[in-house]
């Protein structure tokens, strides 16, 4: 079941068509439903979709491993081999490489500071992988998202290198209250105001 977000949803439908690839931003604390919305947008809109969530930080994981969980997430995607990319530049070419030549394609890279933490170098590589590979494909929308939001101002809304390629930034809060009030259906009505705001507290 998915309840609310139909103004992000029509706003990110509205970014198809372009004579090139998208770039988007999608920011809010853990559990707002990030990652669900963009799912619900590409369910919705999209013949394609790729998501690749960064491996939550422990002791000795390292930016290897995060490129590493990035290629096997590609190659799953395209039934391809496993390719060990000793740069991110190479990730990214393989991501490219496994884009589909037809129809829209949405690309959440989810917890982008989990993913792009362990190499200071990691908005050089997005950047330069952004100009040269991704925003060739018109049918393409690619979205960061994380619950870091200060990673993600400091290294794409606030990075010189990322001005004029970003296309939206998303910035979730939480659902109104008469959005949430629709996940107990026709049952809403049995309850009392009281008992909803307890049940929503």
């Amino acid at each position: 079941m998915f309840i609310g977000r139909e103004e992000e949803i029509a706003a990110l439908n509205e970014l198809w068509g372009r004579d090139r690839g998208v770039l988007v931003t999608c920011r809010g604390r853990r559990r707002i439903g990030k990652s669900t919305l963009v799912e619900e947008f590409a369910a919705r809109t999209a013949d394609h979709f790729l998501a690749i969530e960064g491996l939550a930080p422990r002791k000795g994981l390292d930016d290897d491993a995060q490129r590493r969980h990035f290629c096997e997430k590609v190659a799953e995607f395209s039934g391809s081999e496993v390719r060990k990319s000793a740069t991110w530049s190479l990730a990214f070419a393989a991501l490219e490489e496994a884009l589909p030549e037809r129809g829209r394609i949405v690309v959440l890279l989810d917890e982008i500071s989990w993913l792009g933490g362990y190499n200071a170098d990691f908005p050089g590589y997005l950047k330069e992988a952004w100009d040269g590979r991704f925003k060739k494909h018109p049918n393409l929308i690619l979205v960061l998202c994380g619950s870091v939001s200060s990673w993600i101002a400091e290294n794409i809304l606030d990075n010189t290198g990322f001005v004029g390629r970003r296309s939206m930034d998303l910035e979730l809060k939480e659902l109104p209250p008469c959005d949430c009030v629709k996940m107990w259906g026709p049952s809403a009505d049995r309850l009392s105001v009281r008992e909803k705001i307890d049940l929503l507290s």
